[in-house]
């Protein structure tokens, strides 16, 4: 990981002189390629100090704006059925976590430009209002407390404003256990929480879309609408029973609102392992999305597809580079 993250800068500060030396024509030059992209939020700023999920309205309007002009954007249904054209970048747009920001900001400019979507939501509304990771990410931010004690350790506030033990954070350590203990997280926050999700401006990165709205996201015929799992827990870190019902019922909820069938599903943080696929192939799943395949041999089922995490700390013309180039190491 330490060697993929100083590979990851070092080609930042390639691609950062080769731009200003003259060859910017040569790195965005268009070619041939596959992609399907993935964002989270959209903000009116492109706030990164809380994570790294967000991108402003007005760099996604660009985003649009250049890929639709340059490259062959298609929904995801023609990207399954291989809907390709020669000699340019081919590209499906998703969206995960089912935040209201992407009705309110993304929508609009997906209309706009004409342009498809499917967007992945997390079906926790009957057990909170707001994702896990949001609110760790909020209250960690903005919280006065430098120390919590959580499962009989001491985590401390470091720079990042993350809260770590032993150099796990908090967050890390979250995505290995079960909802019902996460839930304890939210006692110990339960004043913070309190003061922001009152706090003006903040609901953006932590209000989840309605199911009026969904519904209606669904009935248009540029998007899709997936699932993404009931308590967007990493799927592979508990037990296969739980990680079922978590799908099935992401699954059953999401029909039962679009009153069609769901048959696009994304992992939470793209984590998987065989089982998880056999069971979502099993329920009726036929687009079973990742961030990267484990093995050579996922990459022959034709029902999964890795995809390309969009990142809000480059510039676009950074962000076409990767692009392109389809990886950013």
């Amino acid at each position: 990981m330490l060697w993929l993250r100083i590979k990851y800068r070092l080609r930042l500060l390639l691609n950062t002189v080769l731009f200003n030396i003259g060859f910017k024509k040569k790195l965005l030059k268009n070619r041939y390629g596959e992609r399907i992209l993935v964002f989270h939020g959209i903000d009116s700023t492109g706030e990164t100090g809380y994570n790294s999920r967000f991108f402003s309205k007005v760099y996604f309007e660009k985003f649009i704006e250049y890929i639709n002009k340059n490259y062959n954007v298609i929904s995801l249904d023609d990207y399954y059925a291989k809907k390709f054209k020669r000699d340019t970048l081919n590209i499906a747009i998703t969206f995960d976590d089912g935040y209201f920001n992407n009705y309110k900001y993304a929508l609009p400019i997906l209309k706009k430009h004409t342009t498809p979507a499917s967007f992945y939501i997390t079906t926790i509304q009957a057990k909170a209002k707001y994702l896990w990771p949001d609110f760790l990410d909020l209250v960690s931010f903005h919280t006065k407390k430098n120390n919590v004690i959580f499962q009989d350790n001491l985590y401390s506030k470091n720079k990042k404003n993350e809260f770590v033990f032993n150099g796990v954070s908090l967050k890390s350590i979250s995505k290995t256990i079960t909802y019902k203990e996460i839930k304890n997280l939210f006692e110990i926050f339960k004043d913070d929480w309190q003061k922001l999700k009152n706090k003006s401006g903040l609901e953006d990165y932590w209000k989840l879309i309605s199911n009026e709205k969904i519904k209606e996201i669904s009935n248009h015929s540029l998007f899709t609408i997936g699932a993404h799992g009931e308590t967007h827990m990493s799927l592979i870190n508990i037990s296969l029973d739980n990680a079922k019902q978590e799908i099935l019922y992401s699954k059953e909820h999401l029909e039962t609102i679009c009153e069609q069938p769901i048959l696009e599903f994304a992992f939470p943080f793209g984590y998987y392992n065989d089982d998880i696929v056999k069971y979502c192939e099993d329920i009726g799943f036929k687009k079973i999305l990742l961030c990267d395949y484990n093995s050579k041999q996922d990459e022959n089922n034709e029902a999964l597809k890795n995809r390309f995490v969009m990142n809000p700390y480059i510039s676009m013309e950074q962000q076409l580079a990767y692009l392109l180039k389809g990886t950013y190491y």
